[in-house]
């Protein structure tokens, strides 16, 4: 059996779609009978609380970054340093305690794998250099593609760094995980590896599904769409589902529109506020997973929002959607690899193309008239995907 090191910046006890495949592995691959270490930074850095005696029972080591406060307030309007000077983003603190840790952790504890997780710069380079010192096998998990793939970008001192980071980690990487066929696709041409990338799709975790407690069909009086997640301008843009949502709206058939997750910005609040007349939307803090399944489990619809811009992208909440068996309004690119997966459970699904207002406005009608019905997802589960992972390690 493997003793694998997993070099992630965020880590439980914080809570993210990212963190959840990550977590999900360490215990798949100790089920299998492995044994999993997890690097990652100070709770501080996410402005969470120490869990020592928690750390302990699940082998969790952190290195020193600098606390949440720390950065807001070297990132504030007056001062402006750390964005300035950071090169991988918000952990670039992190990188030289981190590496220095996991080298002494690779001896004490004998490790012969280090597995990490991109689209996080700072862990693809800790766990690069600590398989570099140590001689480790390193496999490196690409969530998203980098964005260079898929956008046409400046070439700036930055980029140049982020580049060269991906390309030694995907160099010294023995193995190269994607999720999906598009981003394997995509990363075997740019980087010329299709020997060496391995499909390991995003899912639901089935043990999580179970734990919800069943719909209750009940009259509300308001027909409620849930979101979960972050949403901003270019790729994930609510402003035209809360027009076409207003449009729709009325005093004998109210709907609420309930965004669980990132708070939008202030353009964006001013939009909802000017618009939302008939509408009701309320905005939520994020929340555990359980909790924001057990949301949208009791939701009369489900919103999906995603853009021509992460094509080659299926996040995990599509998986775990289509495992809740409700309504699923999919505002997303046309032909892309989450618009692809939808059309086969069609059966749950109204598919809105995102760069079309018109077709919006014309999945705003029919999902309010639009009913679920029972279907076997097992398939999509974590559980199902994660077989893939046995002949790695």
């Amino acid at each position: 059996m493997a003793r694998i090191l997993l070099v992630t910046s965020e880590f439980e006890p914080f809570q993210s779609s990212g963190i959840n495949r990550l977590t999900f592995f360490k215990r798949y691959l100790e089920q299998q009978g492995h044994f999993v270490a997890v690097l990652t930074t100070v709770t501080s850095a996410q402005g969470l609380a120490s869990q020592a005696q928690i750390d302990e029972k699940h082998h969790l080591y952190r290195a020193y970054s600098l606390s949440l406060l720390a950065r807001r307030i070297l990132s504030s309007r007056r001062i402006k340093i750390y964005q300035k000077l950071s090169k991988t983003g918000k952990y670039d603190i992190w990188i030289p305690f981190a590496v220095r840790k996991g080298k002494s952790l690779v001896k004490a504890l004998n490790m012969d794998v280090v597995l990490s997780s991109f689209p996080d710069f700072a862990s693809l380079k800790v766990a690069e250099k600590i398989a570099e010192v140590t001689k480790t096998k390193l496999i490196t998990d690409f969530r998203d593609p980098p964005y260079w793939i898929y956008d046409n970008i400046k070439s700036t001192a930055k980029s140049r760094y982020h580049q060269m980071i991906v390309e030694k980690a995907i160099s010294r990487s023995q193995c190269v995980l994607a999720c999906t066929t598009l981003a394997k696709k995509s990363l075997a041409e740019h980087y010329n590896i299709n020997e060496k990338i391995t499909l390991i799709s995003n899912g639901y975790d089935a043990e999580l599904i179970a734990q919800l407690p069943a719909y209750r069909a009940e009259n509300k009086g308001i027909f409620e769409i849930v979101h979960i997640g972050s949403f901003y301008d270019d790729g994930r843009d609510i402003k035209p589902i809360v027009k076409a949502l207003e449009g729709h709206s009325t005093a004998q058939k109210p709907i609420k529109l309930r965004l669980v997750g990132d708070y939008p910005d202030a353009a964006t609040i001013k939009y909802i506020n000017e618009i939302s007349k008939s509408l009701v939307v309320a905005i939520e803090p994020p929340v555990p997973i359980v909790k924001a399944l057990s949301i949208a489990k009791q939701a009369d619809a489900l919103l999906l929002l995603q853009g021509q811009r992460f094509n080659r992208q299926i996040p995990a909440k599509v998986y775990e959607y289509l495992a809740l068996n409700r309504p699923i309004w999919a505002v997303v690119g046309i032909n892309g690899a989450t618009h692809d997966l939808l059309k086969g459970y069609s059966a749950n699904v109204v598919i809105s193309d995102y760069n079309d207002e018109n077709d919006i406005c014309l999945g705003t009608k029919q999902l309010l008239d639009f009913e679920a019905k029972v279907i076997d997802s097992i398939a999509l589960s974590r559980q199902a995907q994660a077989a893939g992972l046995q002949h790695l390690f």
